[in-house]
């Protein structure tokens, strides 16, 4: 994977991350409210680091939107630092469903609204794919024309070398050949930035 690739899917998953964290925060804060006692107070800790935590990942994921063209070098770096301030998001929910593990429709409430934003980066990310996919094939298609033309202009001036060589020597002979290993050399080219294009997609 190249540098570059990596460095955009770095902050794809950012971004997935930074979504999931909003959606939780945003659960946890308008079911919070509804706990009571000393299960509120160790809610209102969780919360609080949940938000600590989505304000880290904001600034990471900023910083790293900012830095996308030098990133490429530090794009491990940065993922390593969103890895680790994922684990203490995760934590931090933990402790909040803990919390709240007696109110069923606050837990369900938490997980469908965070299942729900999962579902959505997934689809973005696929149909990412699928347009970098359509513009590979385009681009190649366009490519593989020009190629084909370049091949039938070629096949059209070895038709008429034929008519030629028939009342030529070898000199003739030996130009009809370097016109087809040409058109070849072009139609391998080709299928090759298809290939490439292809496989710069995974």
């Amino acid at each position: 994977m190249s540098n570059q690739s990596y460095a955009h899917e770095t902050i794809a998953w950012a971004k997935q991350r930074l979504d999931d964290a909003d959606t939780i925060v945003s659960e946890v804060e308008k079911t919070a409210e509804t706990l009571q006692d000393d299960v509120r107070k160790e809610a209102d800790a969780a919360l609080a680091r949940l938000r600590v935590s989505r304000g880290k990942i904001q600034e990471i994921y900023d910083r790293l939107r900012a830095e996308a063209a030098s990133a490429k070098e530090g794009a491990e770096q940065i993922q390593g630092a969103l890895e680790a301030e994922w684990i203490e998001v995760e934590s931090a929910l933990q402790s909040y469903l803990s919390a709240a593990r007696d109110r069923a429709d606050t837990v369900r409430g938490v997980v469908a609204a965070r299942a729900q934003t999962q579902r959505r980066s997934w689809e973005a990310s696929l149909q990412e794919i699928r347009d970098r996919a359509a513009d590979a094939v385009e681009t190649a298609r366009g490519e593989l024309d020009a190629a084909i033309k370049r091949l039938s202009d070629e096949a059209e001036k070895f038709q008429a070398r034929i008519g030629d060589a028939k009342d030529a020597g070898d000199e003739s002979w030996e130009a009809v050949k370097s016109g087809v290993a040409e058109a070849k050399a072009v139609h391998d080219r080709t299928i090759q930035r298809i290939k490439d294009a292809f496989s710069k997609l995974f």
